[in-house]
């Protein structure tokens, strides 16, 4: 399908070299420039592939155009409402990345590089200066589900789109306690400590919670938020229902969650808190309209 994503409205220094065609596929986005580029994880040594390397990609936010449709300009994602920028990948397809910041002028991307990946192999080939395409889009088939209790599960790099949701929800007036869980092979698969130790300090463990399931590392040692082993019904029931029946006058019906992984994690997620007295949609965070 052709449609007029955008028209140049205005010149750019920073964009003087791309050519805009009124006429172009709304799939082909508009030129976003590269700023700065930061490794979180360094890829294991040799050739394995347990730990793969993750970035954070910087971009300018590309100013002067106008986008019709579901498209629509990159400082209007709402990150709190689960919205993807759109990369557009040569010779492949656009692929959705959620942002992981958005700021006045700026937005990040992390990523993990994944061998012989074709989307990230390509954002992973830019370097600083360089322009690839991309464009924001809009959410117009789900409303947020209001509530005083959110539960985010990631899966791996799946936190990049999590954190930032839980973040956003505590913000919210209606959220009373913010609980994310994330499952990872080992601890140093870790990043944005940072950002998650801001989190803890600036709304304490009363608002947020933040836990950590390790895969590859035996129960060694004891500490209080991290679980060994992989996400199953107890997990889930130890991670979140006990922390909602600590709550006063809460309920299971009072809870919402959000789990970003693979389409076959999510799934199986779904169903397993399903399962514990939390069915979908109902317990949803995001619900169609």
């Amino acid at each position: 399908m052709m449609n007029n994503l955008f028209s140049k409205a205005a010149s750019s220094s920073t964009q003087a070299a791309a050519t805009v065609n009124p006429n172009i596929d709304w799939m082909s986005g508009v030129p976003t420039r590269l700023l700065r580029k930061q490794l979180l994880v360094s890829a294991s040594e040799a050739n394995a592939i347990d730990r793969l390397p993750v970035y954070t990609l910087t971009f300018e936010i590309p100013r002067g155009y106008e986008f019709s449709g579901r498209a629509q300009p990159l400082e209007d994602v709402r990150i709190d409402m689960g919205e993807v920028v759109k990369m557009v990948i040569p010779n492949y397809k656009p692929k959705s990345y959620s942002m992981s910041a958005l700021r006045k002028n700026e937005f990040d991307l992390t990523i993990k590089i994944y061998p012989n990946g074709r989307a990230s192999g390509h954002l992973n080939r830019l370097d600083i200066g360089d322009y690839t395409n991309s464009f924001g889009m809009r959410n117009i088939v789900r409303v947020r589900n209001p509530g005083p209790f959110f539960g985010g599960i990631a899966y791996g790099v799946g936190i990049t789109e999590i954190l930032p949701v839980a973040r956003a929800e505590l913000e919210k007036g209606d959220s009373r306690k913010v609980v994310v869980l994330w499952a990872l092979r080992t601890r140093s698969d870790i990043f944005w400590k940072d950002q998650i130790r801001e989190l803890e300090e600036k709304y304490g463990m009363e608002r947020f919670e933040m836990l950590y399931i390790f895969s590859r590392e035996k129960d060694m040692v004891k500490e209080d938020g991290v679980i060994y082993g992989r996400i199953n019904k107890g997990v889930l029931r130890q991670s979140f229902e006990t922390r909602i029946a600590n709550e006063i006058e809460m309920k299971l019906e009072d809870a919402r969650f959000l789990v970003i992984g693979t389409k076959a994690m999510m799934r199986m997620t779904e169903d397993m808190l399903a399962e514990i007295g939390f069915p979908f949609p109902q317990n949803a965070l995001f619900v169609s309209k």
